[in-house]
């Protein structure tokens, strides 16, 4: 099934087309690259040239960005119940992945007080939050400090600084290792694993290795009344059915059904839709 991200009042893909995607943060228009926007564009040069800020990066390395007014080096944008704070970082990145907004009220309508949700590859905390604000004891794993400190400000930003969630900073693998040797159970697994990465202590994530056996032990980790796993991926060439796949044998195990599809976004000035990454849900009956 397609998910369609349409965007919400603060936050909207303006324009898509060349290569670029134009984009509203708040108050805040920036341009950045996109590889699979290869349309012509629908708004006009001036249009574009309203953005604050253009993103250009090189195949390998940070990017640059250039500037035609200025930019706050930090503002919050605002989200039903959360908020989030965007940063205009060296890769580009802005602190969301905004196609997950259809996961975010999947998620929180299937969990509640007292029930437990582990986020790994969490970032900056999109779906930590909507776990969180269902009532959900959340453990959020990130490889990076820096951005679990940013969740944690996004936590703080939507009023659930006080929330039950655990702040890992640590290698989702071996984190997810060590609570299985612990016996720790969840009732809900999310994970958005990268391409390529690094732990905090230079060990190598590659997705085609390493997403099978993580699974594997994610599975070990579910209670015996789970609610969902939820596997989404941004990798070029991976498609929906690969997810499928991978969530099969889960079925074959435990029962349930499985859903995936495509997570597109939107244009506000055209009906193109921008491909933004594909998932996988499983349920049980």
């Amino acid at each position: 099934m397609e998910l369609i991200a349409p965007g919400w009042k603060d936050y909207t893909v303006i324009d898509t087309g060349d290569c670029l995607r134009l984009e509203r943060l708040g108050d805040v228009v920036i341009v950045r690259q996109c590889a699979q926007a290869f349309w012509p564009r629908t708004l006009g040069p001036a249009d574009w040239e309203r953005a604050h800020a253009s993103h250009f990066r090189h195949d390998v390395g940070p990017g640059t960005w250039s500037y035609r007014r200025p930019v706050p080096d930090s503002w919050v944008i605002p989200n039903g119940p959360v908020a989030y704070e965007m940063r205009l970082t060296d890769f580009g990145h802005i602190g969301l992945f905004a196609e997950q907004q259809t996961q975010w009220p999947w998620i929180a309508s299937r969990l509640g007080p007292g029930l437990r949700a582990i986020n790994l590859f969490a970032y900056t905390g999109g779906s930590t939050l909507a776990a969180a604000s269902a009532g959900a004891h959340v453990t959020h794993v990130d490889a990076v400090k820096g951005v679990v400190s940013w969740a944690r400000q996004n936590a703080v930003h939507s009023q659930l600084g006080e929330a039950p969630i655990r702040w890992i900073v640590d290698d989702a693998v071996k984190f997810v290792e060590r609570e299985v040797r612990r016996g720790v159970q969840y009732d809900a697994v999310i994970l958005d694993p990268p391409t390529f990465g690094r732990g905090p202590t230079g060990s190598v994530w590659k997705l085609e290795e390493n997403l099978v056996p993580l699974l594997a032990d994610c599975e070990r980790l579910l209670s015996d009344t789970p609610k969902f796993v939820l596997l989404s991926a941004h990798t070029p060439g991976v498609a929906a059915s690969s997810l499928r796949n991978l969530l099969g044998p889960l079925v074959q195990r435990r029962g349930g059904t499985l859903e995936s599809g495509e997570m597109v976004q939107r244009a506000e000035a055209s009906e193109n839709l921008l491909p933004s990454g594909v998932y996988c849900r499983w349920t049980p009956n």
